[in-house]
């Protein structure tokens, strides 16, 4: 069994978790957010009078670009992915979220999904998490 420590280029983790796991051909990957290498969350804009706001396709487009960053770290990438589980904090942003998505996978192509909406992530600049599932070989 193979374990992936942070890629170069992407924030570490906040835990004290495998960022990837290889069992055979087979690779599990961590929930991922849009969370960038200096530690901030991408698309998120924080404006002086306390009201933030949140852009769904650049969060869904960072985190989708750190999962290849990491499958790319294991030999692997975007398109050997068979399943992702992802998580909204909002059930209004899933038409933007599916938008962005379909920039990375086609509808012949694309990976089993199920979406989730949850209440929140670790952090409150986070609105979209995905754990990703990929296969080798």
């Amino acid at each position: 069994m193979t374990i992936g420590a942070a890629p170069t280029g992407l924030p570490k983790p906040l835990g004290n978790y495998a960022r990837w796991r290889q069992n055979g051909n087979t690779i599990y990957v961590a929930g991922v957010s849009a969370r960038m290498p200096d530690g901030n969350i991408d698309g998120v804009r924080h404006h002086a009078d306390g009201h933030v706001e949140y852009d769904v396709p650049t969060q869904t487009r960072r985190v989708l670009r750190n999962i290849e960053a990491i499958l790319s770290e294991a030999g692997a990438s975007l398109t050997d992915c068979i399943d992702l589980t992802c998580y909204l904090v909002d059930q209004g942003d899933f038409a933007a979220f599916n938008e962005a998505w379909a920039e990375f996978f086609d509808e012949h192509q694309a990976p089993t999904r199920t979406t989730i909406v949850v209440r929140g992530l670790p952090h409150p600049d986070m609105v979209v998490e995905i754990k990703a599932v990929a296969c080798i070989g």
